[in-house]
């Protein structure tokens, strides 16, 4: 299978509206619309069967969405979904996930604006942990320059060392435009690292020293859809890593995944 581990879709009456805050306050750009409709349409275009739709709680009240996400896997058999939590949710709302289908969970700390280690964060990694589920975070800075002051490399590691037992994301290669520190967030069997929104956003050469720094069996794709197209993001990560390519859009992240 052809996996994308990282997009963002909305329900269709919201979705303009949710993309259009995030390009004004972000400075990114959507290359589609973040409906279930176009997301397959753009799957199916770049050939992929299975997409990761990750949610992000901006809000307490949000989680009530996550039996939304959850029924996009009825809707379509190339959805995985996760669900949404904020630092002020009761943990047990996890408790839910697992029945639901929903595969983990996305923290973003800029948007959320919350510490990786922020104590209210702690109990929820460890529920995560004990239910089995994977907790993906946005890691870096923004495409538009704007600084991730709550995502910056170093506050991930108080968070890595504390729960070896949680299978963690570090989406934008370990941190988008802060590469210069990803020392930090190496070297943990527990984390993945994914390429939303970086290949076509730097050199080869560059995307290709820092896969070969991370290590490509511990690289999935991610698209980071709306902003980011399927057809055009795999030819990219195809021609610069060759046959290893394989291992980023397939091997990997069905073992992240447990497919």
């Amino acid at each position: 299978m052809i996996i994308d581990t990282h997009a963002h879709i909305y329900q269709d009456a919201i979705a303009d509206k949710v993309i259009s805050s995030i390009e004004n306050f972000y400075g990114v750009k959507r290359v589609h619309d973040a409906t279930l409709a176009a997301l397959t349409a753009s799957l199916d275009a770049g050939g992929f069967d299975k997409a990761v739709v990750l949610p992000i709680a901006t809000k307490p009240d949000h989680i009530k969405l996550n039996d939304w996400y959850a029924d996009l896997a009825r809707q379509s058999d190339k959805i995985i979904p996760f669900g949404g939590i904020h630092p002020d949710n009761d943990p047990a709302e996890l408790d839910r996930f697992p029945g639901l289908g929903l595969r983990g969970l996305k923290i973003q700390p800029n948007a959320q604006r919350v510490f990786p280690n922020d104590p209210r964060l702690l109990p929820m990694y460890r529920k995560a942990a004990d239910l089995g589920l994977i907790v993906v975070f946005h890691a870096g800075d923004e495409e538009s320059g704007f600084k991730g002051e709550f995502s910056q490399p170093e506050h991930f590691v108080p968070v890595l060392d504390a729960f070896p037992d949680l299978t963690i994301v570090l989406s934008h290669l370990g941190g988008f435009r802060t590469w210069d520190r990803l020392d930090l967030v190496l070297g943990y069997a527990n984390v993945w690292y994914d390429t939303a929104h970086v290949p076509g956003n730097i050199s080869d050469d560059e995307f290709a020293a820092l896969i070969n720094k991370i290590g490509v069996e511990r690289v999935v794709f991610g698209s980071d859809y709306p902003f980011g197209d399927h057809a055009a993001d795999r030819a990219v990560v195809e021609r610069i890593l060759g046959a290893e390519a394989d291992l980023v859009l397939s091997r990997n992240p069905e073992r992240l995944l447990g497919l």
